[in-house]
Parts: structure tokens; sequence; C-alpha cells
């Protein structure tokens, strides 16, 4: 909470509404900036021992090669990594949630949705081969563009909007020089094939997806 009140301070927020939702590894928050725009704020839990497990996302990234031990440094390490992640992917004009800044533990966002109510996942909402055309698209624009792979991509973090798709949740996106990169992209791009075939839609084959994506 100290955190939420430094960003008072420092006019990034003027307030905070409450909270949208919590989940194992974080909680978020519908606040409001100065000018009255929302602000989604993404607060990482120190105390959830969660992120131990994801130490294979950030050893052997090049951009993250200090890496000091205990569960808050990781968390405090992960909530920069998502912000650097974002800011790379929005330099390059790619479809994700705004950063906007952050300290510590606490991420603040772009807040996609109306009111304190996000927008509505892939996964809450009627899809077509459209949406499945557009995931695609941003899993190689990130991969030939940002140089990056996002590593938990799935129908949850993904929103979808009236302009189209808007892709969250990168705290686990990799350099593509990461050793893992291609068993991330792999994963990813099967998972998203894997919806899209569940919900009726003729897909491509992932291997041939993979392929196109890396020629």
């Amino acid at each position: 909470m100290l955190t939420m009140y430094q960003m008072i301070n420092s006019k990034i927020i003027a307030y905070v509404n409450g909270i949208v939702k919590a989940g194992k590894e974080s909680a978020l928050f519908w606040a409001v900036d100065p000018q009255g725009k929302d602000v989604a704020l993404k607060v990482f839990l120190t105390s959830t021992s969660n992120f131990k497990k994801r130490a294979p996302y950030i050893l052997g990234d090049p951009r993250f090669t200090h890496l000091k031990k205990g569960t808050r440094n990781m968390v405090y390490l992960w909530a920069q990594k998502e912000f650097k992640n974002l800011k790379q992917c929005t330099r390059h004009g790619l479809p994700v949630v705004k950063p906007i800044y952050v300290s510590k533990n606490v991420l603040a966002l772009e807040f996609v949705g109306k009111d304190g109510v996000p927008a509505k996942t892939l996964h809450e909402t009627d899809i077509d081969e459209n949406d499945y055309n557009q995931i695609i698209c941003i899993i190689r624009d990130l991969y030939k563009k940002a140089k990056l792979v996002h590593g938990d991509l799935s129908e949850y973090n993904v929103f979808k909007t009236q302009s189209g798709l808007v892709v969250f949740d990168f705290g686990s996106a990799v350099d593509t020089m990461h050793p893992n990169a291609q068993n991330f992209l792999e994963r990813d791009i099967k998972n998203m094939s894997y919806f899209f075939a569940k919900r009726g839609l003729t897909v491509e084959n992932p291997v041939d997806v993979l392929a196109k994506i890396q020629s």
C-alpha cells in the first residue's frame, strides 16, 4: 500500500477505487489518474512462493543478468521485466496493454475496459476466424519486431475489444535469444491453435505456423 501512496504523491494516480480481481501471484486494482483516466494497478504479491517457479523465465534472458536471491527481489524484478516487455512491444506498435509506471511490486497500466470492469477475454467471448488470424499475426510480430516470445499465451490473457485483440500478462515474455525461447514459442502457438480448434474453427498446423513465423 505504501507504494500506492507514493504513486499518489508523485501524481501517477489520483486515487484508488478498489480491487478488481485477485489471483495467486497478483491483485488488480482500479485507479484513476489526475486527468480522470482509468488506470489498472497490478500489485504483485511479495508473500507468495509461486515466483520461485518463475526463475526459468528470467535466467538466460540477456536483459536480466543480475538476479538476487529471495522472493521479494524476484517479485520486484518480475514487475520490472513485465514493464520493460510492454515498453518494448509498445515501441514496435504491438496491440498490448500500455505500460505507465512501475515501482517495486506495483505496475501501473492502461485500463482496458470501462468503469472498473475489464474488457472480456477470448475465453469469455465468441470468436471467429479474424480473431485467430489476429493472434497468429501478434505472435509473429512479437517474434520478428519486438524480438520477444510471450511464453504464457492463452485465451485468458487476450482481451477482445471493439478495435481488436489486446494482449496482456507479459511477465513471462522472454527475449528471442533466451535458451527456452523456441520451446515457449512452440507452446504459445499450440495453446492458441488448440483453443480455436476446440471452439470449432479451422486452424493451420502449428508446425507450419512456426515455420512461417521463423522464416
